[in-house]
């Protein structure tokens, strides 16, 4: 199910080319908010409607790694914040509460 969300937040991108931090922030954000009404199967369910309106500036590249972004996208209202796992091409791999993805290489 996280395939099909990560190709339609790709439609405007292309393909497999590498995304920038700004493109990456995007895609992670229009991701979120597709999780509104849609529960990913991550373990988290659905979020609630409060997520449709983060504001800009707390949509943050958390870490750049050898092939992959860490998006953090912080809900003041939740105190919450979401961490989403793509490549660097655009592809979402997965998504936590906690930042830490294990087997992630550093």
């Amino acid at each position: 199910m996280l395939v099909l969300i990560s190709q339609s937040a790709l439609s405007h991108v292309g393909g497999h080319e590498p995304v920038g931090v700004k493109e990456a922030i995007f895609i992670a954000s229009q991701v979120s908010k597709q999780f509104v009404g849609l529960d990913p199967g991550l373990g988290f369910g659905k979020l609630n409607q409060s997520w449709n309106n983060i504001a800009e500036d707390k949509h943050r590249l958390h870490k750049k790694g050898d092939g992959y972004y860490i998006v953090s996208i912080e809900n003041i209202k939740e105190e919450k914040i979401l961490y989403i796992l793509m490549s660097v091409s655009g592809e979402v791999y997965d998504a936590n509460f906690s930042g830490a993805f294990p087997g992630l290489k550093k």
